[in-house]
């Protein structure tokens, strides 16, 4: 008889030999279930790069180290565990931290590279958790229980915030996740140019997007296997607001890669289950469209309009298709499945048979795809959404930049081949490598950024890991019985759904995210068959791997709490400085933040801020020096870094220092090369700096105005290169040639002898508006140009004039400015 359908037999678990579980056991249970559940309300454990996120990742470390030791617990009291070869991966795992710490040598931010480097150890410590624990099979029920039933209440959670129960929904989480000062979890909704976007607990709508199109397959494929009236209603029951909520995150990236995800999972299951999984898709999807006009309407008046007169209309709307969605899909489960299987079980003996009906209804969905955008129908969905189904093409905005980072990317890469240039090295890097001035601290792919970072020796151990697990489970799968592929599947979908999303997103960034991938990886690897160790005895495993943990978890243990602790201080100094405004009291909570973390930009930026302050009420050159050097110092650490660059360039503007602050835009011109306003004060810096030389060594000054005129030409080239940018992409920040970069450059060739290539270097930027002050210097330099040459532009001299006759007079002291040729 056929192991496939309602016929199918449980097969012994290898570990489950007692119904009772030890006490590590129950621990890493529980820290498990208690941190899956907090994790996701603090913002997914975003790893933004700044301190303003840093603190729950820390917690998450403390709590890791935890599950660390109670791992350790748990491998020490299996007596007779049969180790197979999958075991080894337990090992393998933590080379990805290893590769992340031999990269933070070559870091280009050493803060960033140890916080990349723990971020690493969590995932390697969650993926050996699981991988040593689901073989028992109640602890395995357990993990995707709740894993589910967290996905589920993010959900309810993100539509509470669409409808305008925002402040109900925070109320539900606040005693353990952070408020905005109006009492809201911040950034559930986003408001852009397209309108109101979903992005429930992420604060970024492609991420969970990417999380509901892997918990939409979940919800599926319990719907399809259990055969509980209840969990058939429960599952049932959530298709509507999942796919609803993808519908209201306006994610394209998620709309494209949905099918693609679909069709890859569908590969793995029976024809009858796929027949199936597409009947439950169809009837949830359907529901969702009736009431997709209404919910977004809904969602558009509260957030837009500030109204929330219609939510009850809406939770009518969802609750009510919700409902009709379970009872059809009870239905069909309970009448209709036992009949498809039993008319499929022959077909489905044939090797062929999985891929038949996913390659079919790739034809036929790329067809309908094509018809609905290419005809009337997209009509009858909301404009937001219609309006983004209509933008999906290669030349629209997001995709291009998309293209462009990748590019951008594997230029930073040249440079860091080996081991990487270090965790946050393209946050770090970026601005260097950029083809155009775009904002962006994430490479927006996970396997683009992970290359950054560690460089092909990392990017080659990742893939191979991601690849043996990938390859093992499939072999596994194929002779597997029903029951056993049933109980590890929903890793396969979970790990897949997101790992294939962050080719084009950064979904991993959010710690959350990866632990998901990384517990599904374990599941994946638990799943297993291999042939018994044979080169390696099974305790020479057991004692490595307990032996790794028991280190890996001393180390984050210890490293947490001193991270927690300087992290809470830094939050203590900037509480007291608002509050009581007591300088010695802020500086002391300051010092032992920085005193723990030396190596943070903000911290040190905060501390010459308040030096810097009290140096301007009291101008004491203590106060002045203590700022540079903590800046300075900072500085050796984080070479680069624009926050603390930015704080000092400041501090020189504030008391006039021309030399060191030449010195500082000059030596970092090249790591901002699409900036501006840094472009402009580097140009008038190296002016002045060169009239400086000029008085005591003439003869020198010509190397500081060349370096002038060649800062124009780049800004003037980059402004050429941005008119080849793609119709569909937008440039970024503003980069332009202004007046004050054209004045000056015109001055340096003034002062190298050269009036008329002045004058022909600022001419193209004189601007009609002379009622500008900066236009008319512009202008005034211009014409005195023309003078020297022995060319005066009659028709510019005569609009200055006609603006204010006194510029005659300024106009003369600007032509008598000769300098000898040299």
């Amino acid at each position: 008889m056929s192991t496939y359908g309602y016929g199918a037999k449980k097969p012994k678990q290898k570990n489950d030999k007692s119904n009772h579980f030890s006490l590590a056991q129950w621990g890493a249970i529980v820290t498990l279930i208690l941190f899956l559940i907090w994790s996701p309300f603090q913002f997914g454990l975003f790893n933004g790069q700044i301190t303003q996120f840093e603190k729950p990742i820390y917690w998450s470390i403390l709590i890791a180290s935890i599950l660390a030791f109670l791992t350790v617990g748990v491998l020490l009291q299996f007596k007779k565990r049969n180790y197979d070869q999958s075991d080894v991966l337990t090992l393998f795992v933590f080379l990805l931290p290893l590769t992340y710490g031999v990269s933070a040598f070559f870091a280009a931010s050493s803060y960033l590279a140890v916080n990349a480097i723990f971020i690493m150890l969590i995932y390697a410590v969650f993926f050996a958790l699981i991988k040593l624990t689901t073989g028992e099979e109640k602890i395995n029920r357990i993990i995707q229980i709740t894993l589910t039933g967290s996905a589920y209440a993010i959900v309810w959670f993100g539509l509470m915030n669409w409808l305008g129960n925002g402040k109900l929904a925070a109320a539900l989480i606040g005693w353990f996740s952070r408020l905005n000062a109006d009492g809201l979890y911040e950034q559930a909704i986003w408001v852009d140019a397209n309108g109101p976007r979903l992005a429930s607990v992420f604060q970024y709508p492609n991420t969970y997007a990417a999380y509901l199109m892997a918990f939409l397959f979940v919800a599926v494929f319990y719907l399809t296997t259990t055969r509980k009236a209840v969990s058939h209603a429960v599952h049932g029951f959530m298709l509507v607001p999942i796919i609803l909520s993808i519908l209201l995150t306006l994610s394209r990236s998620g709309l494209v890669l949905l099918p693609v995800v679909f069709v890859v999972v569908l590969l793995f299951v029976k024809p009858a289950r796929q027949i199936l999984w597409i009947i439950h898709l169809a009837i949830s999807g359907a529901a969702t469209l009736v009431i997709l006009n209404t919910v977004s309407a809904i969602g558009n008046q509260v957030h837009l309009n500030e109204s929330g007169s219609s939510t009850l209309r809406g939770w009518l709307y969802i609750l009510g298709a919700s409902a009709a969605c379970a009872i059809l899909c009870w239905i069909v489960q309970r009448f209709f499945a036992p009949w498809l299987e039993r008319k499929l079980e022959g077909f489905s003996m044939k090797k062929w048979s999985n891929a038949l009906l996913p390659v079919g209804g790739t034809i036929i969905a790329g067809v309908l795809i094509i018809f609905l955008l290419g005809t009337g129908l997209k009509n009858l969905l909301p404009e937001s959404i219609s309006s983004r189904l209509s933008s999906i093409n290669f030349q629209q905005h997001s995709v291009l930049e998309r293209i462009t980072f990748y590019k951008d990317s594997m230029k930073l890469v040249a440079d860091y081949p080996v081991f990487g240039a270090g965790g946050g090295a393209w946050s770090a890097l970026y601005e260097k490598y950029q083809n155009n001035p775009y904002e962006s601290a994430q490479a927006h792919s996970y396997y683009m950024q992970y290359l950054v970072e560690s460089g092909f020796f990392g990017f080659i151990i990742l893939i191979a890991f991601l690849g043996i697990i990938y390859w093992k489970y499939v072999q596994s799968f194929r002779n597997a019985e029903e029951t056993k592929r049933n109980s590890y599947f929903m890793y396969f979908i979970l790990a897949t759904s997101i790992l294939v999303h962050s080719v084009m997103d950064f979904n991993m960034s959010y710690v959350y995210i990866g632990i998901i991938v990384f517990i599904s990886l374990g599941g994946m690897a638990a799943s297993i068959s291999t042939e018994p160790l044979k080169k390696i005895k099974p305790s020479t495993i057991k004692a490595a791997t307990a032996s790794i943990l028991g280190i890996a978890g001393i180390i984050m243990f210890i490293t947490s709490l001193l991270f927690i602790q300087a992290s809470s201080s830094f939050a203590k100094a900037d509480k007291t400085l608002v509050e009581t405004k007591n300088f010695n009291l802020t500086m002391e909570y300051l010092n032992k933040a920085l005193k723990i973390r030396p190596t943070v930009p903000e911290y040190a930026a905060f501390k010459a801020d308040l030096f810097k302050q009290v140096y301007t009420q009291q101008g004491d050159e203590d106060f002045f020096a203590e700022a540079e050097h903590t800046l300075r110092q900072a500085l050796d650490k984080q070479p680069g870094n624009r926050i603390l660059l930015l704080r000092l360039i400041d501090l020189y503007e504030q008391k006039g220092m021309d030399s060191e602050l030449y010195e500082v835009l000059s030596e970092n011109a090249e790591r901002f090369p699409w900036d501006m306003t840094w472009y402009e004060k580097y140009m008038a810096a190296t002016l002045r700096q060169g009239i400086i030389i000029n008085n005591d060594s003439p003869d020198k000054k010509n190397e500081y105005m060349d370096e002038i005129i060649a800062a124009l030409r780049h800004v003037e080239q980059g402004v050429e290169h941005l008119k080849t940018l793609p119709e569909g992409q937008l440039q970024g920040r503003e980069f332009i040639v202004t007046n004050t970069m054209a004045m000056n450059a015109g001055r340096a060739y003034i002062m190298k002898g050269e009036p008329g290539e002045g004058a022909e270097a600022m001419k193209p930027y004189l601007n009609e508006d002379l009622s500008n002050a900066d236009n008319r210097e512009l202008a005034r330099w211009y014409v005195g140009a023309t003078i020297q040459n022995g060319q005066v532009d009659q028709v510019w001299y005569d609009k200055m004039l006609s603006v204010d006759p006194e510029e005659k007079e300024r106009i003369e002291q600007v032509a008598g400015m000769r300098f000898l040729k040299q």
